[in-house]
This record gives structure tokens, sequence and C-alpha cells, in this order.
């Protein structure tokens, strides 16, 4: 049984909307280096502070992976420099689910969230497998405990 995971539409649209808005906003302030104008020379510096907080936001594409599960194991592959990394089922402790909830600065709840799945492994690492980023969310979770001994598929 080979599963692979995919992501959902929205994931990519996402993407291709901060990476339209970065390059917006990156020749903005280029063509404000290279002709400079009272006005444009005021400005400039709100558009270098938004870029500089577009960089800082688009570090987290560097975590972005895709999951392939295979017959003994996980293979994770990172989106961007597509490096591998092998899990062998033997490897996992358990499947926790948590609830991702939404909050504003003052606490209250903005939704009512959704349910995250957080793979643990004897090493003590964590691998959290999201519905917001996978659209066959459930078929992954459901391949990986039916894997492995010990745990019953709910």
């Amino acid at each position: 049984m080979l599963i692979k995971s995919e992501f959902r539409k929205l994931f990519w649209i996402r993407i291709g909307i901060g990476f339209f808005l970065f390059l917006m906003i990156f020749s903005y302030c280029i063509n404000g280096l290279i002709n400079p104008d009272q006005t444009t020379k005021q400005s400039l510096v709100l558009g270098f502070v938004v870029l500089l907080f577009f960089i800082y936001v688009s570090i987290d594409l560097l975590k972005v992976f895709s999951l392939k599960i295979m017959e003994n194991g996980i293979e994770k592959k990172y989106l961007i420099f597509r490096t591998k990394q092998y899990i062998p089922f033997d490897s996992i402790l358990s499947i926790d689910k948590q609830k991702a909830i939404l909050r504003s600065t003052r606490g209250i709840n903005i939704s009512n969230g959704y349910h995250i799945s957080v793979v643990k492994f004897k090493t003590g690492k964590n691998l959290i497998i999201s519905p917001d980023s996978f659209e066959n969310y459930e078929n992954l979770i459901l391949a990986i405990k039916t894997k492995i001994p010990g745990l019953q598929p709910a």
C-alpha cells in the first residue's frame, strides 16, 4: 500500500497570493531606489518593513513537507530543498490528537478550531500532521495507525 499526501488547493492559493504580494512590494522598493522622488522616499521605509515581514513569514515555507506512507515506514520530503527523511513505523511511539484553536489577541476564540495529529517518536521528536495542509489527512492517519502494532485505528 502506498499513500501520497495531497495538499489542499487553498494551501497553494495562500502561497501563490503571498508570493505575488512579495513580488509586487519588492518591485515597488526596487523602483523607489532606482527612481527616487520625495513621496517615494517616505513610503519606501514602509515597503521595506512589509518586505522584511514577508521574508520572516516565508521561513515557514522551509518546513513544508509531503508524506508518502509505504509498507515499512513514512517518507517525509521537504518541498523547498527536496530532502527526504525515512521514518520506520517501529520508531513511532504514539499518535495523539490535539485541537488547534484560533484565538484573538484578547483570548477570545475566533473559531471552534480543528484537530491535528501529533506523531510522537521514541527519540522524543514529534511530527505534526494537519488537515489544514493535507486534503487526504484522514487517509494518512488511518494508514499510519493500521501499520503500527498496538494502535487501534479510530
